[in-house]
C-alpha cells in the first residue's frame, strides 16, 4: 500500500432487496452464492506528471494532486465452497455508460470455479450523470443511491479521478496477501487476480495499465474486451472520454484483448502488436453489442440484425489466461483483421463481403450472409452492426448438400478448439448450431432472403 493506508471492508451488506446487478442465472444450481460488501478508504486524484506527456505509446507517468474519502461496494459471486474455487478472482470494472451500473460477468467460463467481484469504481454508477447530462441516462435502471436507498444510501464517491486508486484498493482486499478484519473471500486460497472490463470500462483499464499497473502491481493479468483503442487521461478536475493510445509495451503481466470487428476499425490506427505478454484477438463479423429487440424482417436495404457474438471467444480468453497462469502456456496468437488503408471503412473484404482475417467463427468460414461488425452512418446503431442474408440461389450454389456446408462449418470449429480460442465445452453447442442452420437444399424449401444489388453498400 501507499501512504494513503489500507482500505477496509464492511459487511456483508443485507437488505430487503437483492444486490443490484446479480447475473440472470440460477446461482444455486451452479453451486455459487452472491454477497455484497462495502469498501471504505481514501483515494487520490491524478494528473500527467509535470514535464511529461501522454504519448501514443502508452508510457504515461502520473502524479497525485490531492485525495478524498470514498465508500463504494463490492459484489462478490463465488463458489459455495472453497473446494470448488480454482484460485483465480476475476475483478470487474463495472460499466456505467448508460448512467447506471451494468456489471459484466464473462459468460459461462466464470462458473468453472472462479470468483467474480464487480467493483463500483465510477461516480456515475453510484450517483448518476451530472446535471445537464440526464438526457443520456437509460430508463432501464437508476444509479445505486436511487436504485435502493436502504442498501446504497451511504455510498459516496468523490469523482472519477479517484477510480484508479479505488480499483487498486479493491485488488488489495482480494489479493493473496489480504489481511483485513473482514475478508470477502474468507477461507478461499487466492492465487491470481484478473482485472476485466469492456467498452468504456476497457478504456479505463487501458489507462490503468498505462499509468498505474507498474507501480501498483496488484493484478496478475488483464482481460479487456470491445476496447476502442482509447484511454481517458488523468487530468486535474476532468476525466475526458479519452485519446487514442496503445498499451505500453514494458508490462510483465499477461494481457488479452478480445475485440469485435467494430473496435478493430479503431485499433488498426494505433501501433499495437502481440508481444510476449500481449495477445489481441479480433473476432471478424461481430458487432460491439448484439441488439435484443431487432425485427426478423429485412429493412429497406435488405439488412437484418447481426446476431454474431464474440462471447464464446471471451470465455475462451479467460480460460487461456488461467492456463497461462497455471501451466505457463501463453495464449495463442491469432491473425488480425486485414485493412486496405487507415480509414474506418477500409476493412479488406472477401468475395462474400465479409472481413478478411481475424478470429473466424464458423459463420464466417461457412457464410450464409454478409456480416458487418460496424454499421457506420447509423448513429448509435453502428455499435450493433448489420447482416445481409444470401439469396436462396447463392446458398444452393455454395452448398449443394448439407454435408458440404457442415464440412466447412466443422472445420472452422476444429480450428477454434485447437487454438484454445473457444472452450471445449462450447464445441458441441457450436456444432449443433451449424446443424440447425436453415438451408434451401431440398426441393420446394423456401427461405425468403433478399439478394443485394451489385455494388450495394451497407
Amino acid at each position: 500500500m501507499d501512504e494513503r493506508g489500507a482500505a477496509v471492508v464492511e459487511g456483508p451488506i443485507v437488505g430487503r432487496n437483492d444486490p443490484w446487478g446479480l447475473p440472470k442465472v440460477d446461482l444455486e444450481a451452479r453451486g455459487y452464492v452472491a454477497e455484497e460488501f462495502q469498501l471504505v478508504g481514501r483515494a487520490g486524484g491524478y494528473q500527467i506528471k509535470a514535464g511529461t506527456e501522454a504519448s501514443g505509446d502508452g508510457c504515461w507517468e502520473v502524479e497525485r494532486y490531492g485525495e478524498a474519502g470514498y465508500r463504494t461496494r463490492l459484489l462478490v459471486i463465488r463458489p459455495k465452497t472453497s473446494e470448488r474455487f480454482n484460485g483465480t478472482v476475476v475483478v470487474g470494472w463495472n460499466n456505467v455508460s448508460a448512467g447506471y451500473e451494468m456489471p459484466g460477468l464473462l459468460g459461462e467460463e466464470i462458473f468453472e470455479g472462479y470468483a467474480w467481484v464487480g467493483v463500483s469504481v465510477q461516480e456515475v454508477g453510484i450517483h448518476g450523470f451530472p446535471m445537464g447530462m440526464e438526457k443520456y441516462a437509460s430508463r432501464r435502471a437508476r444509479p445505486l443511491v436511487e436504485q435502493d436507498e436502504e442498501r446504497y444510501g451511504t455510498l459516496a464517491h468523490p469523482g472519477d479521478q479517484a477510480s484508479f486508486d479505488i480499483f487498486t484498493d479493491a485488488g488489495h482486499v482480494l489479493s493473496p496477501s489480504r489481511s483485513g478484519e473482514i475478508d470477502p473471500l474468507a477461507g478461499f486460497d487466492v492465487h491470481y487476480l484478473i482485472a476485466t472490463g469492456g467498452s468504456q470500462s476497457a478504456m479505463r483499464l487501458a489507462t490503468y495499465l498505462n499509468a498505474f499497473q507498474k507501480q501498483a502491481g496488484v493484478f496478475d493479468g488483464f482481460l479487456l474486451y470491445v476496447w476502442e483503442a482509447r484511454g481517458p487521461l488523468p487530468e486535474e478536475g476532468v476525466m475526458p472520454y479519452g485519446r487514442m493510445a496503445s498499451i505500453r509495451g514494458d508490462l510483465s503481466v499477461p494481457i488479452i484483448i478480445v475485440n469485435s470487428e467494430f473496435e478493430a476499425t479503431h485499433l488498426h490506427r494505433i501501433e499495437l502488436v502481440d508481444t510476449e505478454t500481449l495477445r489481441v484477438w479480433e473476432v471478424a463479423g461481430t458487432p460491439h453489442g448484439v441488439t435484443k429487440n431487432a425485427s426478423v424482417a429485412p429493412d429497406g436495404r435488405g439488412r437484418v440484425a447481426n446476431r454474431l457474438s464474440y462471447q464464446p471467444v471471451l470465455d475462451g480468453a479467460l480460460r487461456s489466461l488461467q492456463r497461462w497462469f497455471i501451466e505457463g502456456i501463453p495464449a495463442a496468437h491469432q491473425p488480425r483483421i486485414t485493412f486496405d488503408s487507415v480509414g474506418i471503412h477500409a476493412i479488406t473484404l472477401d468475395e462474400f463481403g465479409n472481413a478478411v482475417g481475424g478470429v473466424r467463427l464458423p459463420e464466417l468460414d461457412a457464410p450464409t450472409a454478409t456480416y458487418q461488425g460496424a454499421a457506420f452512418g447509423s448513429g448509435r446503431g453502428a455499435l450493433f452492426g448489420a447482416a445481409r442474408p444470401f439469396s436462396d440461389e447463392q446458398l444452393r450454389a455454395l452448398y449443394p448438400t448439407r454435408e458440404a456446408y457442415l464440412s466447412k462449418w466443422n472445420t472452422a470449429v476444429d480450428r477454434l478448439v485447437a487454438d484454445g480460442v473457444i472452450r471445449t465445452q462450447d464445441e458441441v453447442p457450436m456444432r449443433e448450431r451449424g446443424a440447425a442452420v436453415p438451408l434451401p437444399i431440398s426441393e420446394g424449401e423456401t427461405a425468403h432472403r433478399q439478394e443485394p444489388a451489385a455494388g450495394q453498400a451497407f
